[in-house]
Parts: structure tokens; C-alpha cells; sequence
């Protein structure tokens, strides 16, 4: 984190010229720095990517969700079937030959 606090102050203070920016075909300009004007775009596309990641991984998320619930349903079925085991061995009469 140290690192990264270290990286953005230098690029910070190497980035400190003012520039226009104009927002066409409003007829809006703004004076921004050029490290505020390359953070904030890197920002919005930091989470641009989050939410197309996110909307993307749907699928697998449904399927992961299904997969626990049938692992799950297993998992009963397994132990339902191992007490049933137990109660046979105990009921079952040792035959003498």
C-alpha cells in the first residue's frame, strides 16, 4: 500500500500542469490538472470493469449456487443412506454355521 501511496504522489507531482477540457457539445470547460483529469478516468474505468466483470460472471454464479445446493442434497443422502447401513447391521442376526 506503502508502494502504491509512494507511486501516485510522483505521479502526482510530475503530472501538475493545468489543461482545458471541453465537454462537447455542452458548452462546458473545465481547468483540471492532468493527474486529476488521468486518475479520475482511470478510476471510472477501474469500475466500469467491475461491473462488466460482475454482469458477465452471472452465469457462474447460478451454476456455482446450483452446484452447492446439489452437493448439499448429497451430502444428506450420503448420511440418510449410512444410518440406514447402521440400522441394518444392527438388526441383522449374526448366522451360526
Amino acid at each position: 500500500m506503502v508502494v502504491v501511496a509512494v507511486f501516485l504522489v510522483l505521479f502526482t507531482i510530475s503530472n501538475r500542469p493545468e489543461i482545458i477540457v471541453e465537454l462537447w457539445p455542452l458548452p462546458y470547460t473545465l481547468n483540471l490538472p492532468l493527474y486529476l483529469l488521468l486518475l479520475v478516468s482511470a478510476f471510472l474505468g477501474f469500475i466500469a470493469g467491475v461491473i462488466i466483470t460482475f454482469f458477465s460472471s452471472g452465469t457462474m454464479r447460478k451454476n456455482f449456487r446450483k452446484a452447492e445446493k446439489k452437493a448439499g442434497n448429497l451430502e444428506k443422502e450420503l448420511k440418510k443412506l449410512r444410518d440406514d447401513i447402521v440400522k441394518l447391521e444392527k438388526t441383522k442376526k449374526p448366522e451360526n454355521i
